[in-house]
């Protein structure tokens, strides 16, 4: 089981809630039934454009070090991917 950690920005509101899963797809499965839920952190933020949605997330590994995949299109509509450990 790993734990990883959501962060979602929409309509000038910030939601941040960590969830286990067995793999990424478990883990939005987990996720949106935490939203559903009404779990997580919520605060108001005004930073974002609150017409857009903005969801990250990361596995958050055993010894406490966090890994983040970040995957964009460019202009070319080549795939780019970096990860950041």
């Amino acid at each position: 089981m790993k734990l990883y950690r959501f962060n979602a920005r929409y309509a000038g509101q910030h939601i941040t809630t960590d969830v286990n899963a067995h793999n990424d797809d478990e883990a939005k499965i987990n996720f949106i039934n935490e939203l559903k839920e009404g779990r997580g952190t919520w605060r108001k933020e005004i930073t974002y454009s609150p017409s857009k949605v903005f969801i990250t997330y990361e596995e958050i590994n055993d010894d406490g070090n966090v890994t983040v995949s970040v995957t964009k299109k460019d202009q070319l509509g080549i795939q780019v991917e970096s990860v950041v450990s």
